[in-house]
């Protein structure tokens, strides 16, 4: 079956709608997503997979960690174990076959909405962070780079303002070389909260915003203090917006080119068969959302070396197993193994260098914020 016929139409999800006590509302593409999320989580007629990794979800784990200050939501979830072991764009340096691909392929039952001109099916996520998480996949193989996709992921944002709008690029948290963004409804993570509490002049910990730019439509910062870093910019103009992110990757790949000869890290632009060539863009993660009560966008970016600490690489009972990938720089620590999550609840230095270690270094920050203020708006 063509992706495009996995698309459910609105008198498919007529009684998802009625379920959202939204009957009188316009419908528009975030009520079909969050009826889309109830038909798939429907015993009848939804998506087994999802069903069943919901049941296990349901007795996740979790524990509030203080890091130097800074609260890390560490969780204990077995249904992130294939994101968290996948190797996918590790695995495929030195040319050797991809596995198939899982969002080409769809499993069955797996149905979403498609959006942007049906150039994306937006699906409900089966590796739950919270209940409400969107795999937003390209309909056709893509390769995994945001390059030429930024137009799309500020629309995105903007259609579906109810959700968060993800990106994790190749090397840094991605698991499929399919082109895709991940979704979660706004604002629940820990990090995004901090964020927005940065943002309005509250104290988390001891991280602050320094100021790079700022100016009656843009504003930059990166936050100080916070573990990893990350760059914080606001506008309410989309053109504003765009080429920030076009002007944030050219910069941060000047800065990658750097990341040469560090353990276990693999050299920034070698051949990548999942990328099918050289790797071309600075490795991140990135959030986008919009707030059409202020008409405003906020991205974060988070700049990255690598997506596998250390701890990843030690053997035997030595052994973490993380991925640092967009949910992790959202605060949002998960582990798929009892013996991990315990180790890492009651040692708080460990979690601090796994940000240390799959972060760009200090260096590469501040020059990366010297570059950062040149940007012309």
């Amino acid at each position: 079956m063509k992706i495009k016929e996995r698309h459910l139409s609105d008198t498919e999800l007529t009684r998802f709608f009625a379920q959202l006590e939204q009957k009188n509302s316009k419908i528009d593409n975030n009520l079909r997503t969050e009826a889309m999320l109830l038909q798939q989580m429907d015993p009848t007629v939804g998506w087994s997979r999802l069903i069943n990794n919901m049941k296990i979800f349901s007795k996740e784990q979790s524990a509030e960690v203080k890091v130097n200050g800074i609260p890390v939501k560490l969780v204990l979830n077995k249904t992130r174990t294939p994101s968290l072991k996948s190797d996918t764009f590790e695995n495929n340096v030195n040319n050797i076959n991809p596995e198939r691909c899982l969002l080409c392929e769809l499993d069955k039952g797996q149905r979403g909405i498609l959006i942007k001109d049906k150039r994306y099916i937006a699906l409900a996520n089966p590796g739950i962070t919270l209940p409400g998480d969107l795999t937003i996949s390209s309909v056709k193989h893509k390769k995994q780079v945001i390059t030429g996709h930024f137009h799309d992921m500020i629309e995105i944002a903007r259609d579906l303002s109810h959700f968060s709008i993800y990106f994790n690029g190749a090397l840094a948290g991605a698991s499929s070389p399919h082109f895709h963004f991940q979704a979660g409804y706004k604002d629940k993570l820990i990090g995004e909260q901090q964020i927005q509490a940065l943002l309005a002049g509250k104290s988390i910990g001891n991280a602050y915003l320094n100021n790079i730019i700022s100016t009656h439509n843009c504003k930059l910062f990166s936050v100080e203090n916070y573990l990893r870093p990350i760059h914080i910019v606001t506008t309410k103009n989309s053109n504003i917006m765009l080429r920030f992110c076009r002007f944030y990757m050219d910069k941060l790949l000047h800065i990658s080119k750097n990341i040469k000869r560090y353990p276990n890290i693999y050299n920034f632009g070698e051949h990548n068969n999942s990328l099918k060539g050289k790797e071309s863009e600075g490795r991140v993660n990135i959030l986008l959302k919009y707030y059409p009560e202020s008409d405003e966008y906020i991205a974060a970016f988070s700049p990255k070396r690598t997506n596998r600490p250390q701890c990843y690489f030690k053997k035997g009972k030595k052994q973490i197993i993380l991925g640092m990938a967009i949910k992790e720089s959202l605060g949002n620590l998960i582990t798929c193994r009892k013996k991990d999550f315990e180790i890492l609840k009651n040692s708080p230095d460990l979690i601090e260098e796994a940000y240390k270690d799959t972060s760009i270094t200090r260096n590469m920050l501040l020059e990366l914020n010297k570059s950062l203020k040149d940007f012309s708006h």
